[in-house]
């Protein structure tokens, strides 16, 4: 399985991915060993609806999105993965956005912030870069 750390595609969009699938792994350890600290922080306008309950649930996407991305990051020409892995950033960020606007459990600034970063950053990537990695122009 790590093997395939050799094999990684040439450019920096491979390497962003594989660094997210990284620091989602990272996150799903601290939402299951510490559940009630940094995820309170991220929706530090309601911190008391963050219960273990819910940042194991969180941990549980997040270990997801870190096999999608880890994945994705040594087959950038698999069309489907590409694709799963797209829309796992879109959905991170849309949530994102919606605890911020709608539900109000974030705030900006904050931890949130970098979160939203990467999702918006990795959305942008792989819509510009997507024709390079699936089809090879």
């Amino acid at each position: 399985m790590l093997g395939g750390l050799l094999a990684i595609p040439a450019g920096g969009l491979p390497k962003f991915i594989l660094l997210s699938a990284f620091f989602s792994v990272f996150n799903t350890v601290q939402c299951l060993v510490a559940p009630l600290g940094m995820t309170r922080r991220i929706y530090s306008a309601q911190p008391q609806q963050v219960t273990p309950l819910t940042s194991h649930v969180f941990a549980a996407w997040t270990a997801l999105s870190a096999v999608l991305r880890y994945k994705c990051a040594f087959n950038m020409a698999n069309e489907a993965l590409y694709d799963i892995t797209f829309w796992s950033y879109v959905i991170a960020g849309m949530h994102f956005v919606s605890e911020i606007v709608v539900f109000r459990t974030s705030r900006i600034p904050g931890p949130v912030i970098s979160t939203f970063c990467v999702a918006v950053t990795s959305i942008l990537w792989m819509v510009m870069e997507r024709d390079f990695y699936i089809r090879g122009f």
